[in-house]
C-alpha cells in the first residue's frame, strides 16, 4: 500500500492522450466510448470490475504518470462479479 500524506487519486480514463497530456497522477484506461468509462449500461459485473481495478491502482501504483490498461474490450469482455474480498488490499 502507497503510503502519503496528501489524498491518493487515480482517473478512469478513454483518452490516452489527453491522460498523457496532462500527466495525470495514476490512470486505469480504457478503450471504451465516450459517456460509458464505466462500461456497458446495466452491466453490473463490468461496473464493478472496473471499480475494483481503480481501487487496487489507487493503493498500488507508487510512481506518478502510471498508465495502467487492463485489456477490457468493449462488448467482448464478460466479467464475473467480483468477490467484495478483493477490493480489500492489506
Amino acid at each position: 500500500m502507497v503510503e502519503s500524506s496528501g489524498i491518493t487519486t487515480v482517473n478512469l480514463s478513454i483518452n490516452r492522450q489527453m491522460s498523457t497530456a496532462v500527466r495525470a497522477p495514476r490512470t486505469v484506461f480504457l478503450r471504451y466510448p465516450h459517456g460509458a468509462a464505466f462500461g456497458e449500461p446495466g452491466n453490473r459485473a463490468q461496473h464493478l470490475a472496473i471499480l475494483r481495478d481503480l481501487l487496487v491502482a489507487a493503493q498500488t501504483l507508487d510512481c506518478p504518470g502510471i498508465i495502467v490498461e487492463p485489456g477490457y474490450r468493449w462488448r467482448r469482455t464478460e466479467l464475473a462479479e467480483p468477490d467484495p474480498a478483493s477490493f480489500v488490499v492489506s
